[in-house]
């Protein structure tokens, strides 16, 4: 099984704004297969009801995978070895499983860890989110035209059975509309630990900057925009930031270095310096948002051309 038309059973773990999100989109988008959510409180599973992204709902992890072909892991970081301990007894032996997490090395390791198959289970992390909270926030388009960064499985001896399952994990997310990027868990978390991890981090650096010295009275919609990534659940933040400790910590410092030649230049009052900095990032932004466009576009055109 190498595609996502050909499961029946789909299980996701943890219902949430990204798990909500993927059964919504799925169904949006023509999967005919049953999706059963788990969660932690019935409300969570009524809500995922309500919004049409899942078709039934469990508080037992053990009765949602029993016979589910696909899994998708969709819990906070901290909670995947006690999800993958639970799949290790209760999923079946030929069950595929990714996850949605946003580090992948920790969850690399925590897979080896429990799991009895780990050659089935396929890192992903869709490069989608919201500072919104809750499966009520659920978006079907949340993830068309963005990118989704794979994960394969790393054995010895490659295996036919490790090429299907990253064949099916690839499926899903195409099927989302996503842009595959395939890269080893290392050079992901290097790589996000700048562009999602360390923008979370300087949200929260701006917030208490102000907090210190002030400056409310006149903040405007300038500082809500550059704050928006503040306002996410700080514990799943703690975790995130904790868990791909190492490449963050390079990151602050990378940026530390780029504060310190901003300051020198403030201080000897180099205009042209400051005013070739600033064109230069310009660009690079539009230029990526652009691109960004583009992608996104031919994602909409693909979604119209297949119902």
């Amino acid at each position: 099984m190498s595609d996502i038309a050909s499961v029946r059973h789909l299980a996701v773990v943890g219902v949430g704004l990204l798990g909500a999100s993927l059964g919504l989109a799925l169904k949006r988008r023509g999967f005919a297969g049953r999706i059963t959510g788990v969660a932690r409180s019935q409300a969570t599973l009524d809500q995922a009801r309500a919004v049409g992204a899942i078709d039934a709902g469990t508080l037992e992890i053990e009765h949602a995978v029993r016979d589910a072909q696909l899994v998708v892991v969709a819990v906070p970081l901290g909670a995947f070895d006690e999800t993958f301990e639970a799949l290790a007894r209760h999923a079946p032996q030929d069950a595929v499983i990714t996850d949605v997490g946003s580090t992948k090395l920790s969850v690399q390791r925590a897979a080896a860890r429990w799991l009895a198959n780990p050659e089935r289970f396929v890192g992903a992390h869709p490069m989608a989110g919201s500072e919104r909270q809750g499966p009520e926030a659920a978006d079907a388009e949340l993830f068309a035209g963005k990118p989704c960064i794979i994960c394969p499985p790393e054995v010895s001896d490659p295996k036919q059975v490790a090429a299907g399952a990253t064949a099916l994990v690839e499926s899903l997310f195409q099927h989302l509309g996503m842009r595959l990027l395939t890269m080893t868990p290392e050079a992901h978390d290097r790589q996000v630990a700048l562009t999602s991890h360390l923008p979370h981090a300087a949200a929260a650096l701006l917030i208490e900057t102000a907090m210190q010295h002030g400056g409310w009275d006149v903040a405007s919609t300038g500082f809500e925009s550059t704050t928006r990534l503040a306002a996410s659940n700080p514990p799943m933040r703690r975790d995130i930031m904790l868990a791909n400790r190492d490449a963050l910590l390079a990151a602050l410092d990378a940026m530390a270095g780029n504060l310190a030649t901003l300051r020198q230049r403030l201080s000897d009052g180099d205009g042209q310096a400051l005013v070739d900095w600033l064109e230069t990032c310009k660009q690079r932004r539009e230029q990526w948002l652009a691109d960004r466009e583009k992608i996104q576009k031919g994602s909409r055109m693909n979604t119209d051309e297949h119902g």
